[in-house]
């Protein structure tokens, strides 16, 4: 089939039968038990062909938009369309958007499959390192935004851009009927800030700016998301001078023109404020505003969730997306103490409805992990990266003791594995002269009479037994039961392994707060836990590693 073909059966696919589902199937995603979702798909079928008889007639007509203003961060009008015409947009977004996407500069990164804020921001760490040389030159940013952007858009100058793309005149019909639901303050400007189509066409619309400046100025270092855009140089001069080509040609060609008080030529290392970050050279920090409106959110959750009307795996959804975003800055201190008050608002209730477990198994291996000390974390990850304890204590100017203190700390609290901190025979030589966890490390050096083992490595050895005689989050002996019973028992068993593993999750999710030794964990798993399928007598018998590898010989 030719091109020309192709987009004269455009309309007939948007129309078809096959594509609305598919775009209902998208207008449904995370809003599965709102009311008008469910009202639509209680006759799904009957909805979706008479949507389909009126875009086929041409007699579609949306429904007036309801508009509503949100004050935070800033005064916004928001203007939604009912759910039936959302599967409208994201029929028309099926057909058209491949075709405009590919046309795209790369750089541009919002509402894109593949981009999106963090990828944006890892692009600017990747063009300051460049323009900078490494942090080593003076370097600016034209950092600019463009004024009421959604509300100035012209739709005869979107028209013509669509029409260059799009040759079936009923599509373009179609858009110019959503286009004109959108009531502003100038007849024939504006699209309505919240619908599919316009973050769409916003896209469209400033693929213009975005030739402009590549092909034009020949600007190496420019990104931009939505009408939010930044250019890296090392010439101040060079970024005035595009600042008001720019505006020139913003004002000329798309009849909109630059923020006055946003738009300016900033120093490189003063910070530059991209995407909720302020961005340093070395470091990357959330706008405090941002953190605030997310906190204030977080606790406006409190009472819905006493009160059993919000399901806690659902906060726990906006809580990890909240902390992937911070987790593209430096924000360690910042997510620890964020996860701990986390949990202290939604404590786990004792009939928790739980439908995905693995979030709240992974949430509860982040809460263990937050309660390790910055300073016991940052000497883990410089070990994890290979360093050695000498290079350590260069690396964060301490002394290499305090670096050995933060080592058995983390192997104490199991954060490291004792045999990546020393020999297996210098493991076996020092705990053959441990009569007890109260041992001093003074009578244990004595029983070595050995000159070539330190007080700091006997110290970690005693910190792996001090360990071992400690209470531990359900979570943990988890992880541990798996791995030492389950493996080795059901290993030619999977299918088995991964339904346990449901039933794990589920234990690990109503049982945050309790804490066992290994002997309680063991008591409470056997006697009042109904996970194991296996007879009473082998689920409490232990496979040593020796057995479980003879057989697998045997199977082999």
């Amino acid at each position: 089939m030719s091109e020309t073909d192709e987009n004269q059966n455009q309309y007939e696919y948007l129309c078809s039968y096959d594509n609305l589902e598919l775009a209902f199937s998208k207008a449904r995603r995370g809003k599965t038990l709102k009311s008008y979702v469910l009202e639509f798909e209680e006759k799904l079928k009957e909805n979706l062909l008479q949507l389909r008889i009126e875009l086929l007639m041409q007699t579609y007509n949306p429904q007036p938009l309801k508009t509503f203003i949100i004050r935070d961060p800033k005064t916004r009008k928001i203007s939604k369309s009912t759910f039936r015409d959302r599967v409208v947009h994201h029929a028309i977004c099926n057909v058209i958007e491949d075709n405009f996407d590919k046309h795209f500069i790369h750089d541009s990164f919002a509402n894109r499959l593949g981009k999106g804020n963090l990828n944006a921001l890892n692009r600017f760490d990747f063009f300051k390192r460049k323009v900078s040389k490494n942090n080593t030159i003076k370097s600016f940013a034209l950092k600019a935004d463009i004024k009421h952007y959604f509300e100035t858009v012209n739709h005869d100058i979107l028209l013509k851009m669509l029409e260059k793309r799009i040759q079936d005149e009923r599509i373009i019909w179609l858009i110019k009927t959503i286009l004109s639901n959108y009531q502003s303050s100038t007849f024939g400007v504006g699209m309505p800030l919240g619908n599919l189509t316009s973050q769409f066409f916003a896209n469209v619309y400033l693929n213009e700016l975005d030739q402009f400046v590549k092909h034009s100025l020949r600007a190496k270092y420019y990104i931009r998301y939505v009408d939010d855009f930044v250019i890296l140089h090392s010439s101040r001069k060079l970024l005035e001078d595009h600042k008001q080509k720019i505006d020139q040609f913003l004002v000329r060609e798309l009849a909109l023109e630059l923020h006055p008080q946003k738009s300016q030529v900033l120093k490189l290392d003063k910070g530059i404020n991209f995407l909720g970050f302020r961005i340093f050279y070395h470091y990357k920090l959330i706008r405090k505003k941002n953190m605030r409106k997310f906190e204030r959110k977080l606790c406006a959750l409190e009472r819905p969730y006493k009160e059993g009307i919000i399901e806690r795996e659902k906060i726990i959804e906006k809580f990890e997306g909240w902390l992937a975003y911070a987790s593209a800055g430096n924000t360690y201190k910042y997510q620890k103490k964020l996860t701990s008050r986390f949990n202290q608002l939604f404590p786990v209730q004792p009939r928790t409805n739980i439908i995905s477990p693995k979030k709240h198994e992974n949430f509860n291996n982040r809460l263990d992990s937050s309660k390790i000390d910055f300073t016991f974390q940052k000497t883990l990850f410089l070990f994890k990266k290979g360093m050695t304890i000498p290079q350590i204590a260069e690396h964060r100017e301490i002394k290499e003791s305090t670096v050995w203190n933060h080592i058995a700390y983390l192997v104490e609290h199991h954060q490291l594995p004792l045999k990546s901190v020393l020999s297996k025979e210098k493991i076996k030589k020092i705990l053959l002269n441990i009569k007890s966890p109260n041992d001093s490390l003074k009578e244990i050096k004595a029983r070595l009479n050995d000159e070539q083992t330190a007080y700091e490595e006997i110290n970690c050895v005693l910190a792996n037994i001090k360990g071992k005689h400690q209470k531990k989050s359900t979570s943990y002996f988890i992880e541990w039961y798996k791995r030492v019973n389950c493996f080795r028992k059901c290993y030619f068993n999977k299918k088995q392994r991964n339904e346990c593993r449901v039933k794990f999750q589920i234990l690990a999710a109503n049982s945050l707060d309790m804490k066992f030794t290994k002997k309680e964990f063991l008591d409470f798993f056997n006697n009042n836990v109904n996970i194991c399928v296996l007879p009473e007598e082998e689920k409490k018998r232990f496979v040593s590693w020796k057995e479980f590898q003879s057989k697998i010989k045997k199977k082999k």
